[in-house]
């Protein structure tokens, strides 16, 4: 028999029929539920029911006081600060007060007395209590500036206190606390003595307040409360339990603990005597948990489902209340017969999110002087909050319905681009262009003036938070089409929640601003706060379930668990940390002054907690306990099971030999599939269309540095990168990183190599200096150099082309021959006896090519490290370039000397140009490839000369080149030879495809 179904037979005994002015109060609403429903099966002839109400809800109708609302109720608080002390700031305020009304709803609830409270904290009290503890000799505390306005807080608190309560009770209003202590120190007028209770019966309560406390102690003393306790002797009796730490003192207590309800504690131990089934079940993260727990009630509906057997009342419990939604995807499709106790909250919805999104946009503003030196600030949106919005599924779908497209055009390289959804093409602009600062004018000039964009891009203003509720009511305007398109009921809710939320706000700052204008004041509210009051209303708003409370399957909050008994229960999160919280107290009072008061701390929360949790399996015949074993994103649970699975193990068990525990292993999938998976060598064969693949790569674009450096160093890094393609996703980054800074600086000696010295023209500082922001401008785009790394690294930049320039200037025999010049030629390469030869293409793209003395040399500029071997032997040579992937300089060197030394032979000379063909002759001048530094400017022309053999000829060169291609060329083509990752580590460090190979 359940707590409430004795309940409800025992006031039925009582009272029989006639429950006309009979009270029966209970913790929760949803116990007031089942408890009228099991007072319903005491009689088969009906009668009038009790008034059954939640204690909360009691408390309000009976100390006659209407509870004021959160907001109304800071504003009001607010005005009476400003009467004490005119310098208190707003925003300031907003940050503390939400923590001080609860500390003065905790006051009332324990009946302390406040003003004394907050005397004992002021200043002349704690210095006196700081010199009695100096030592002998000691100077005496002198108080400061500072700490004599510490003190001072605490004496317009309890000015604050006071005058707030005789606001609100002049206005007939309360907060909750207020009205608990009203109704206790008034309980004789209001209850007592009053016809309209002729009975009340509390049911189900534990940890009471004061106020609770004396209120059923007047009524109990003069015979008209009594109270029924749903207790267990295995915790009440043994003092090291916390579960009964308050039902040990009640105990003694003889108003509360009576003689006819000191036979709650007489009855035989659930705990102890009961037969249980329980399972300890840990998984690797929180969304697992909703899993098992759906997979187990599965399993329990298809053992019900056996015919004759009773239905088992079911509850799913969620220590962590954000899991709710979860919870529910996980339930099978199968499962429609369920309540939901707990409501969807408001700030879990997608609503909140792009709600929550516009906000922090709008405070992350950057503002930044116009280019033409005046003082107007320029706001700009960062990129990551407007891409955010971009990809809202809320502004997808409105971009959907309405059909919001870009219209295509011509791409850089002149082909046809088709349409595509417009706020997507923004985004993917926004990336490709690395714009990282957005104004709202170059938002609409992307989107051709879309009137979303308009209403979403708009900069608000600070000091008007009215203007930011208008802009709600447009958005809620646009999405109400997109929410009745999709025809979602919880987002159409959401929608309404959040409609009626901005007209409650609305209405109570036009209150407030009229008041203040009466008395000249401007109104304090800024976006800042409004925002703060607008997510303090959304966090205590949620959409009510609407189902039938008679259901199997329950699903709720640890504390909607109160009163009441379930066959089966399913506890999710029991994680030190969750299932008790962790211990903190968020409080203006220290916990020492707290516990000498009697307020109540963490410890007493930790005692509450565990009497729900005990109270939970007592008469459940089957338990599952679910917790995490690793820490989860948010720091809420650090992976430690919960101090009550160890309780259960060494001190319920032990005790009761009735209950078997078992601690079940999850496993997702087939075991063999994961044992195949993880024994599987990274691989990947080259079948005939990888190999078709390959050779129209190596036929038409070529075969260039990079690439064979990529296939020596790890062939399933150039399987991804050349023959499939795979690339990065695109994002933004604001600060250079090294390519990016490389290719700046690649930019910009191009241009002084094309514009001047291919010309003979001197280069200069003020030209080195305007190329470089030209081509900032034009490769960097929206990075901002104002401050920060950027700004740092543009004048490291400055100060090496500066350095850079300075060399090359002083070296009178320099001369440069062309700059960004592709080197091709055709390389025919044997493949094998029976097979035709592949003509295949050898390329390099060249940063510079130059004559010094009587030399040419290949250039490659490298903002890297460069460090070059100089002492491989001949012996040695062929095997690094083969096969050595750490050699990757030295194998582009050698490969850009073959193609001079080749495109020399074939065309007897190098190009200047690749548009007007004009040659400069070089036949039999010596040739070298090497690398400028950067990071060594003063280092020079640093060259790693390639040598088959002493006194070699370019005829040999060449021709020994061609061999070890041909080699390379047909280990690419070798069929036999699949794509492996590589053995050397180092290599993956920097590799963009580590994730896919798991290295």
């Amino acid at each position: 028999m359940t707590f409430l179904q004795q309940a409800a037979q025992r006031i039925y005994e009582y009272h029989g029929a006639s429950m006309r002015d009979v009270w029966v109060i209970l913790p929760t609403r949803r116990a007031v539920s089942v408890f009228l429903g099991e007072l319903a099966q005491c009689s088969d002839r009906p009668f009038l029911a009790p008034r059954a109400l939640a204690v909360d809800d009691f408390i309000a109708q009976a100390a006659d006081r209407q509870q004021i609302d959160s907001v109304s109720l800071l504003f009001d608080l607010f005005d009476v600060f400003r009467e004490i002390d005119p310098t208190v700031e707003f925003e300031q305020f907003v940050g503390w007060a939400p923590v001080l009304l609860t500390d003065f709803d905790r006051i009332d609830q324990y009946l302390i007395p406040a003003t004394q409270l907050f005397d004992n904290m002021t200043a002349v009290k704690r210095l006196e209590a700081w010199n009695l503890e100096l030592p002998k000799g000691a100077a005496t505390i002198t108080e400061t500036e500072g700490t004599k306005r510490y003190f001072e807080l605490f004496d317009n608190l309890a000015k604050a206190y006071n005058e707030l309560r005789k606001r609100l009770d002049s206005q007939g209003l309360a907060y909750r606390g207020m009205a608990y202590r009203r109704l206790a120190e008034n309980v004789g007028t209001l209850i007592r003595d009053n016809t309209a209770y002729e009975r009340l019966w509390f049911v189900g309560f534990n940890a009471l307040s004061a106020a609770e406390e004396r209120i059923i102690e007047v009524l109990s003393k003069a015979g008209k409360a009594a109270l029924i306790w749903d207790a267990d002797n295995y915790y009440v009796d043994d003092r090291l339990q916390e579960a009964g730490t308050f039902l040990r003192k009640y105990r003694n207590n003889s108003l509360l603990f009576s003689r006819e309800n000191h036979d709650d504690l007489n009855q035989p131990s659930q705990l102890l005597t009961t037969p249980k089934t329980m399972r300890v079940v840990g998984v690797p993260n929180a969304s697992m948990q909703t899993k098992v727990a759906g997979k187990l009630y599965q399993d329990w509906q298809r053992d019900d489902a056996v015919p004759g057997a009773a239905a088992q009342k079911t509850a799913i419990i969620l220590a962590d209340e954000t899991l709710l939604v979860p919870t529910l995807y996980a339930l099978d499709e199968s499962v429609t017969n369920l309540n939901v106790t707990m409501g969807l909250s408001l700030r879990s919805s997608l609503l909140f999110t792009l709600i929550d999104t516009l906000f922090e946009m709008q405070r992350t503003v950057h503002e930044f002087r116009a280019r033409d030196g005046r003082h107007l600030k320029i706001p700009k949106f960062h990129h990551r909050h407007v891409v955010k919005v971009l990809n809202h599924p809320f502004v997808k779908q409105y971009e959907r319905i309405h059909q919001c497209m870009w219209p295509g055009g011509i791409g850089h390289r002149g082909e046809e681009l088709p349409p595509e959804p417009l706020f997507q093409w923004m985004a993917k602009d926004i990336v490709q262009n690395q714009r990282v600062y957005l104004t709202r004018d170059d938002m609409l000039e992307l989107s051709n003036n879309e009137p979303l964009i308009d209403l979403l891009f708009n900069r608000w203003k600070d000091d008007r938070p009215g203007r930011v509720i208008l802009v709600f009511y447009d958005l809620i305007d646009k999405l109400r089409e997109v929410y009745r398109t999709s025809q979602d009921a919880i987002e159409i809710e959401y929608l309404y929640l959040f409609h009626t939320l901005l007209r409650q706000l609305e209405t109570t700052l036009r209150r407030q601003a009229e008041l203040r204008k009466a008395d000249r004041q401007a109104s304090p509210v800024t976006v800042k706060s409004f925002r703060t009051f607008l997510y303090e209303l959304i966090r205590q708003t949620s959409i009510p379930f609407t189902s039938e409370g008679n259901s199997t399957l329950q699903v709720m909050g640890m504390l909607e668990t109160r009163g009441l008994d379930f066959d089966r229960v399913i506890i999710l999160s029991v994680n030190e940390g969750i299932l008790p919280k962790a211990r903190k107290m968020n409080s203006l009072i220290p916990f020492d002054i707290a516990q000498e008061i009697g307020l109540p701390t963490y410890r007493e929360q930790e005692s509450v907690m565990a009497y729900h949790f005990y109270r939970l399996l007592q008469r459940a015949r089957e338990i599952v306990l679910i917790h995490t074993t690793s820490t989860d994103a948010y720091g809420s649970s650090k992976g430690e099971p919960s101090r009550y699975i160890r309780q259960i193990k060494h001190e319920l068990i032990p005790a009761n030999k009735l209950i078997t525990l078992t601690e079940p292993t999850v496993r997702f999938g087939r075991e063999s599939d994961a044992k195949l998976a993880e024994k599987q060598v990274m691989s990947v064969p080259k079948t005939a269309e990888i190999t078709d693949r390959i050779r129209s790569m190596l036929t038409h674009k070529g075969l260039y540095p990079s690439q064979l450096n990529q296939f020596v160093s790890c062939s399933m890094r150039f399987y991804f990168s050349r023959i499939v393609n795979i690339s990065e996703e695109d994002d933004i980054e604001e600060r250079m990183g090294a390519a990016d800074f490389g290719n700046w600086l690649h930019k910009v000696l191009e241009r002084l190599d094309l514009d001047y010295r291919l010309k003979g023209q001197p280069v200069s500082e003020p030209i080195i200096r305007s190329l470089l922001e030209e081509e900032f401008a034009n490769s960097m785009k929206g990075r901002v150099v104002e401050s920060g790394m950027n700004l740092l690294l543009y004048d490291m930049a400055r100060q090496l082309m500066l350095d850079f320039q300075r060399q090359q200037n002083s070296l009178p025999d320099l001369t440069v021959i062309g700059t960004e010049q592709t080197l091709r030629t055709k390389l025919r390469v044997s493949m094998g006896e029976g097979r035709e030869p592949l003509e295949v293409t050898i390329a390099g793209k060249i940063d510079r090519i130059e004559r010094f003395g009587d030399r040419i040399r290949i250039v490659d500029y490298k903002t890297g490290k460069v460090d070059l071997n100089s002492k491989i032997g001949p012996e040695q040579l062929r095997e690094k370039l083969l096969s050595d992937g750490g050699q990757e300089k030295m194998r582009q060197l050698w490969l850009y000397r073959y193609l001079a030394l080749k495109t020399i032979q074939e065309k007897g000379g190098l190009p200047r140009s690749e548009t007007n063909g004009d040659i400069y002759p070089a036949v039999g001048m010596p040739v070298e490839a090497g690398f400028y530094s950067f990071r060594d400017v003063n280092g020079g022309f640093k060259t790693n000369p390639v040598q088959f053999g002493d006194g070699q000829s370019v005829a040999d060169y060449i021709a020994e080149s061609e061999e070890l291609l041909g080699e390379l060329i047909r280990a690419m083509l070798d069929p036999d030879e699949p794509f492996k990752r590589t053995d050397q580590l180092a290599t993956c460090e920097y590799c963009d495809f580590k994730g896919i190979c798991g290295r």
